[in-house]
């Protein structure tokens, strides 16, 4: 209801169009604010569910936090998430580094330093996007709104999924790598 009051909000004063309902296969999102769920032991329970959700997490919050608002979001992969919001209140301040390197984005390679040292682009993504390709060469000869449809969306929407996390999961080992024999080392903050 907060979303739809803000929506408005913004219609009437003219800074948006006015709200639309969002369509059921691109996913959707539901926040719960505290008054909606409860935590226990490290569990979630939503608002008139006797049964925690069966959550994996992806990394344990820390000590004497708790959530104060949750959002439930399903991708059009079929996929749920859950995001939890925290007030944390530890430090997290960088160490000051002495060597600067500037970065270049490029198209054969993914990045270019200043130093001369060149990152490649990921290698299974070739092996994806030929899948994608053909899954959406299949999705386009299927008859809008059947269930062959359905099934070859779903298909598509899960090779993006994978193509996605693949990509995450690169840049984040070469951001965030501990190891000091890695070809770049990036402090993203």
């Amino acid at each position: 209801m907060r979303h739809l009051q803000t929506a408005f909000t913004n219609f009437f004063s003219g800074r948006a169009k006015y709200p639309n309902f969002k369509k059921k296969r691109n996913g959707g999102s539901a926040e719960f604010t505290k008054s909606a769920f409860k935590w226990r032991n490290g569990q979630v329970y939503l608002a008139k569910c006797c049964e925690p959700l069966p959550i994996r997490w992806s990394r344990q919050l820390p000590q004497n936090c708790v959530p104060s608002t949750i959002t439930v979001k399903l991708a059009p992969s079929g996929r749920w998430s859950v995001s939890v919001r925290i007030n944390d209140t530890r430090d997290f301040k960088l160490k000051s580094v002495t060597k600067q390197v500037g970065i270049d984005l490029g198209v054969t390679s993914l990045l270019t330093a200043s130093d001369g040292e060149k990152i490649t682009n990921p290698k299974n993504l070739n092996k994806l996007h030929k899948k994608l390709r053909l899954a959406q060469k299949s999705l386009c000869r299927k008859t809008k709104g059947s269930n062959n449809y359905q099934k070859a969306r779903l298909k598509v929407a899960k090779i993006h999924a994978k193509i996605k996390d693949s990509t995450g999961d690169y840049t984040y080992k070469l951001t965030y790598v501990a190891n000091p024999t890695a070809p770049l080392q990036l402090n993203c903050g």
